[in-house]
């Protein structure tokens, strides 16, 4: 995992040059189906939509209309993920599992 990837919306990676780069790709869930072949979704910012597609466990917040951060690299515009994180609030990320830690 390239520790210095780029946080990416989907306008940015629409507008081209991330091909074959390892970028955070944040927005809007939309579209979502999970399949045997594991999860497709669509990330947007209300501007572009970007197609993703995940071969992991889906996190529990997992649902339309969650921002989330996925991991991975560009491949003809396609988000080929190997991490999905699910904002549980503004400013924190709930990663693949249970809920958010709480704090005292």
């Amino acid at each position: 995992m390239n520790a210095s990837a780029e946080f990416v919306t989907p306008t940015s990676v629409e507008g081209g040059g991330y091909d074959g780069e390892w970028v955070n790709l944040e927005g809007q869930v939309g579209e979502l189906e999970q399949t045997n072949e594991g999860l497709r979704f669509t990330v947007t910012d209300n501007n572009t939509t970007v197609p993703v597609v995940y071969d992991g466990e889906m996190p529990e917040t997992m649902a339309e209309n969650r921002i989330v951060v996925a991991k991975g690299s560009v491949e003809d515009g396609t988000l080929q993920a190997s991490e999905v994180s699910v904002r549980a609030h503004d400013d924190e990320e709930q990663g693949e599992g249970g809920p958010p830690e709480e704090h005292a």
